[in-house]
């Protein structure tokens, strides 16, 4: 057996007549030979290190602020303005653990609600208040912000006095309860509904506590002293045949 190729008039290529293993060795070798690599596929950027720079951003998803912090370190780096040791990842993940050892530990509890005819149960996760409390008050830096006297700021306008300022997280009743020596450690707790955190199937708001007997400046803020999460408040799951009934709302309640 024969194969005879034609080819356009216009190619002007003389036809070509090959035997049968002439045509299936051509076949084959062809397939055998290997697929055509881009040598240079950085080509289009400044270098091939920018190319596997703009790669990596693009496969972990990282956005824009993300992507100027991570530019920023290896710049702080590159230039010998800080010190860098990870290698791997099993060195970071160990870093991790062992940053772990030396923070508060949240501990799980269970709470059983019933619902209906059954017991329904969520995970509850949570620090000690009073483990926190203890960091602050054993931190040096934060020592002389500490105020321990409930205070009223009056205005004299000449004629009386008119209160302007009361501190709300520290009152007069709380104070006189105590012992004369005593002065009162307020905690001002909340859930955080404006940040939803989840992980695998399950949602949470944290909350967080801040430190009423340290000035505004000093717990709104994100340094030492700012607001700690102490716990996660799992959100119970909507369920459409369940959702606007008044036992599923008031469960949403409890929880």
């Amino acid at each position: 057996d024969t194969f005879k190729t034609e080819y356009h008039p216009n190619s002007e290529c003389t036809p070509a007549i090959e035997i049968f293993s002439a045509f299936e060795h051509s076949i084959e070798a062809e397939a055998r030979s290997p697929p055509i690599a881009d040598d240079e596929p950085w080509q289009s950027f400044t270098c091939r290190v920018d190319l596997e720079f703009a790669e990596l951003v693009h496969q972990a998803a990282l956005n824009k602020d993300q992507t100027n912090k991570m530019l920023q370190l290896i710049w702080q780096i590159a230039e010998g303005h800080a010190k860098f040791t990870f290698k791997t990842h099993t060195e970071v993940s160990k870093a991790w653990d062992q940053a772990a050892t030396q923070m508060m530990s949240f501990e799980k509890h269970i709470i059983s609600v019933p619902y209906k005819k059954e017991e329904l149960e969520f995970d509850v996760h949570t620090q000690l208040l009073w483990d926190w409390a203890l960091d602050l008050l054993q931190n040096p830096s934060l020592a002389p912000h500490f105020v321990w006297d409930v205070q009223h700021l009056y205005k004299h306008n000449g004629t009386d006095s008119r209160l302007l300022v009361a501190n709300p997280s520290m009152h007069y009743d709380v104070f006189s309860s105590l012992p004369s020596n005593g002065v009162p450690f307020a905690f001002i707790l909340y859930a955080d509904k404006t940040h939803l955190t989840s992980s695998g199937h399950v949602k949470a708001y944290p909350v967080i506590t801040h430190c009423a007997n340290l000035p505004v400046h000093i717990r709104n803020g994100d340094g030492i002293g700012g607001g700690h999460v102490v716990g996660w408040l799992q959100i119970v799951p909507t369920d459409s045949s369940k959702d606007g009934k008044l036992s599923y709302m008031n469960l949403k309640c409890v929880i």
